[in-house]
């Protein structure tokens, strides 16, 4: 019976002994929540339009970690991400000869700015088409754009270094554009009515057209993650997104770039208008707080 009790004491010891190894020891999935507050700029192409600044941006979600290797994991889930930034227009003057100018119709009736190819045809160069509709000279507008974001990484980390775990990691963020706003300073083009120049701004302006469903950026990124209890850890990352495609469309849905000639004169046909090009990518600082389970 001495025995008996001695080998049954061992065998529970050992029991509990794998046990909590096997607590200690990495899970082939994790699963985890994040927020992500961030500092956001847009990079736009050509020389009409230029960045004008940051703008602070939060968004956040799911984490799905598959384990790959004892240090290597690739991590994916979802998440919101409100995105955006700030552009400036240089405008040479809408009667001035060899000038650019960035303009769009805006219907003061249904307080929304007109398709382009929906628009009637104006009376003259730089005039309003009727007493609805205002023709306004687009000088600065920021961003507010909303995205579903599928990311994709790889992460390599250090083995446990008391309670911590350092990492790094690289990946691709796929955004789906939801939806898209934009808060504009404008001045009134001239009218067949009266003078324009006075400034104005509107504001929540939807230009969910005008946005590319599709985005995508690279990240880097590096951070730790802080043992709790168990498997349970707390996520601490610092990246950075670099856009590598256009969070616009090439040609603007709305936006008109009159382009004057050498010998034009207000009213004369030596101009062209064409659908705004252009092509702007998102850049971010992100910092990534969280908890993996």
């Amino acid at each position: 019976m001495k025995k008996i009790a001695i080998i049954s004491a061992l065998a529970f010891i050992t029991q509990l002994a794998l046990a909590q190894d096997e607590g200690r020891e990495a899970k082939n999935v994790r699963f985890g929540l994040k927020v992500t507050p961030s500092i956001d700029w847009y990079k736009p192409d050509g020389k009409i339009m230029t960045g004008n600044g940051a703008v602070p941006k939060i968004g956040g979600g799911l984490i799905v970690e598959f384990r790959l290797a004892k240090v290597a994991s690739l991590c994916t889930g979802v998440q919101i991400d409100l995105d955006g930034g700030k552009i400036k227009y240089h405008n040479d003057g809408i009667a001035n000869n060899n000038s650019n100018t960035v303009s769009y119709y805006y219907n003061n009736l249904d307080e929304i700015v007109e398709n382009y190819n929906s628009r009637p045809s104006e009376v003259a160069a730089g005039t309003s088409f009727d007493l609805t509709h205002t023709k306004y000279q687009l000088n600065e507008r920021v961003y507010k754009a909303t995205y579903v974001t599928i990311p994709f990484c790889v992460k390599l980390k250090t083995n446990q270094i008391g309670l911590m775990t350092y990492f790094g990691q690289v990946g691709i963020n796929n955004s789906f554009r939801w939806k898209a706003t934009a808060n504009d300073k404008v001045t009134v083009l001239p009218t067949t009515l009266g003078l324009g120049g006075a400034s104005d701004s509107k504001s929540k302006i939807v230009i969910t057209k005008e946005m590319n469903f599709y985005t995508a950026s690279l990240y880097l990124g590096a951070g730790c993650e802080m043992n709790l209890s168990g498997s349970t850890s707390l996520l601490l990352g610092l990246n950075y997104n670099l856009g590598f495609t256009s969070v616009t469309k090439k040609s603007s849905e709305t936006l008109e770039k009159q382009t004057n000639g050498p010998s034009f004169t207000n009213g004369g046909t030596d101009y062209t208008e064409e659908k705004m090009p252009q092509s702007v990518k998102s850049n971010a600082v992100v910092l990534t707080i969280g908890v993996l389970f």
